[in-house]
């Protein structure tokens, strides 16, 4: 033996044998990372538990201010629609009447329901001696009633001097068919029993001054109003967490829940996750040794045999190697091939060798070709959609700003929606003709400062088919066709031009219909002036008098919201000086 091949031998024998190498390598590492993976998956799956538990808490919260609230507006409009009945109160009988006619209905919510007249008097049912000192004109309710006369006053909680618990009024000033004061109709609601028929477990409302008003179940400490200046929001003190929403008349409603709770809500089914991971990761391990050894580690071992007898021997023999893994067989039976023809394949491949650069080189050629025709339909389909943008920018939108808004949130959106690639290309390319049809409106329309009669809107909502109409013979353009026709369809049914609902509304169209709205929002107009961000997802979130949330996607709002942060920062950067379609 040559020395080469001895430094040859020497190396190999110190290499790691095969089923050494596959147990360090791929067993021991299979184990690794299945039980990383296991680790990864039990704290994302407790976070997952956590997010789940505190969304339920936030839904809560929504939930039962929303009955609050409704409860006390449903008295509120009872005394607007007795209010407008003027006979009632200048007939001191009927009054009294209509009075006791509201206890027996409404009782025990509501207590003492009185009228304080404009003379001073004040009539009560059941009647009650208030003294002749006492005087509704000097009462705080009165007065402010009296400053707001066209709708109800809720007044902050009290302690009611009669029932001795916390109460909540009520309260509409009277008018006669001149507008002089009658007096004040008032109700005075029994906060407990008010919302004992929805408060559920470890929930209570409190005042502004933090004092309870009504509760169900035990409560572990009070929440405190002032240690926050939000809407909604999260507080913990000690091991109790507290989701609290401001509400009417200076009310909080909160739900509260122990740490120890939430931590248990999330930790055990986690834990069981985790456990039943680690008990699939042994038996996998197991199965993984014990097929590689069997399928891999002793078929290689009678191959390299049978390779050292054939440079020793020159006999090559693989007949009595078996195993039902394809890869082997073809690997047994191409090797005993190969023995006999590799001086052949040599001198093939050696001629072939030539060919092969001569086509490389056709193909790279082609391939070039074929790029920049692909580069040059780009740019033109791109100047196209500029040429229109700058129509629509110049006719409509005299800063340029809103159409480049419209295509950044849109690109966004939908690549939030993981919506294929080649759409959200062009969702974003399209996006800004979606206002094009406004071309074929008088632009005296367009830009009144005032408020359109209904004629010019109905002028105004042709833009949509007089837009679609330029590219509805071109398959190439259906998704700007689709943008421009339907993106004031809304998911309810209340858009147009044709009223489509839900997924009848294509999603390009959902999308670009969204970021208009915020868009409209948030920008200046000749009849209106602009809102915050955080104003405009009030806006799509509650509604208003031509906005609701139900106009919109469930699953696009969702996305919307979830990245509401990143979307104002793309706004703020499109409104900038600077910013310009890509």
């Amino acid at each position: 033996m040559s020395v080469k091949n001895r430094q040859a031998s020497k190396k190999s024998d110190e290499l790691p044998k095969l089923a050494d190498f596959l147990e360090k390598r791929v067993v021991r590492l299979a184990t690794v990372i299945v039980s990383i993976l296991s680790i990864v998956i039990f704290f994302t799956f407790f976070r997952l538990n956590q997010r789940s538990f505190l969304d339920q808490e936030l839904s809560r919260v929504l939930q039962l201010e929303k009955e609050w609230s409704s409860r006390i507006d449903s008295f509120g409009k009872l005394l607007c629609v007795l209010s407008v009945q003027k006979d009632l109160f200048q007939d001191e009988e009927k009054l009294l009447k209509t009075l006791e006619e509201i206890y027996k209905r409404y009782s025990p919510l509501v207590a003492y329901p009185a009228f304080g007249r404009a003379d001073g008097k004040m009539l009560s049912y059941p009647h009650y001696d208030y003294g002749p000192e006492y005087d509704t004109r000097k009462r705080p309710w009165y007065q402010a009633a009296l400053q707001n006369p066209h709708t109800y006053v809720v007044v902050k909680p009290f302690m009611h001097a009669v029932l001795n618990e916390p109460a909540i009024a009520v309260v509409k000033a009277v008018l006669d068919e001149n507008g002089e004061v009658l007096g004040v109709l008032g109700l005075d609601l029994v906060s407990s029993r008010l919302a004992e028929a929805f408060l559920t477990d470890g929930s209570y409302i409190v005042d502004e001054t933090g004092q309870t008003i009504a509760k169900k179940g035990r409560i572990k400490a009070i929440f405190d109003p002032g240690s926050v200046k939000q809407d909604l929001t999260t507080h913990l003190s000690g091991l109790t967490h507290y989701v609290a929403k401001a509400s009417i008349a200076g009310t909080y409603v909160v739900v509260e829940h122990s740490i120890a709770n939430h931590l248990i809500f999330s930790l055990i089914p986690s834990l069981s996750v985790l456990g039943t991971l680690f008990v699939v990761n042994f038996f996998v391990s197991r199965r993984i040794r014990r097929t590689l050894k069997d399928k891999v580690v002793s078929p290689i071992e009678k191959i390299t045999k049978a390779a050292q007898d054939y440079l020793s021997k020159r006999h090559f023999d693989l007949e009595h190697v078996e195993d039902d893994v394809y890869e082997i067989k073809m690997m047994i039976n191409e090797l005993s091939d190969m023995v006999t023809i590799i001086e052949s394949q040599m001198q093939e491949l050696e001629a072939s060798y030539s060919e092969l650069e001569a086509l490389q080189s056709q193909i790279e050629e082609a391939y070039e070709i074929l790029k920049r025709k692909e580069n040059e339909i780009e740019q033109a389909y791109r100047a196209i959609v500029e040429k229109l943008d700058m129509i629509v920018e110049k006719f409509d939108e005299p800063t340029g700003k809103h159409v480049v808004r419209v295509s950044r949130l849109s690109r966004f959106l939908a690549e939030k929606l993981n919506l294929p690639n080649e759409l959200v290309r062009q969702i974003e390319l399209y996006s800004p003709l979606h206002d094009i049809g406004k071309i074929f409106v008088p632009k005296e329309i367009l830009t009144k400062p005032g408020k359109l009669t209904k004629e010019e809107f109905e002028i105004v909502k042709t833009h949509t088919v007089q837009g679609a109409s330029l590219f509805e013979n071109d398959e190439r353009f259906t998704v700007a066709r689709n943008i421009i026709l339907y993106h004031h369809e809304r998911y309810d049914g209340s858009g147009y031009p044709f009223g489509l609902k839900n997924g009848e509304i294509p999603i390009e169209a959902q999308i670009v219909g969204l970021v208009d709205v915020y868009d409209a929002l948030r920008s200046e107009r000749p009849y209106k002036k602009p809102v915050s961000h955080e104003e405009a997802l009030k806006v799509i979130l509650y509604g208003d008098e031509k906005t609701n949330r139900a106009q919109f996607s469930p699953e696009l709002l969702k996305v919307f919201l979830e990245h509401a942060d990143e979307i104002n920062k793309i706004w703020e950067e499109c409104s900038s000086p600077a910013a310009m379609l890509e």
